[in-house]
């Protein structure tokens, strides 16, 4: 019986690199996100002043952020359920799925 090391080098690899982007990535993502919304907010004192003014770029910046959070998981709902879309409704979101 002979194993395949750099095969199963290559596949762990592979895992921690995935879990890496999606168990720390899409988080660490979101949180600048939410940094970027907080920042851009602005900030009012509890007499009325403005302390901070609004900075519309960075809530913008933190849309886009969110949204590309939003497209990463549905993407990645699809993926994993790619072969049963196919069976059940004949749908191919990747191509042909094998």
């Amino acid at each position: 019986m002979s194993l395949d090391w750099g095969g199963m080098a290559d596949s762990t690899l592979r895992v921690l690199v995935a879990g890496l982007i999606f168990g720390a990535g899409l988080p660490a993502l979101f949180a600048g996100g939410v940094r970027l919304w907080s920042d851009g907010s602005g900030e009012v004192s509890a007499d009325g002043t403005v302390v901070r003014r609004r900075n519309p770029l960075l809530v913008a910046a933190a849309y886009v952020v969110f949204a590309l959070i939003v497209v990463v998981i549905a993407l990645a709902v699809l993926w994993i359920t790619r072969k049963s879309l196919d069976h059940y409704f004949g749908w191919q979101p990747f191509g042909d799925a094998k």
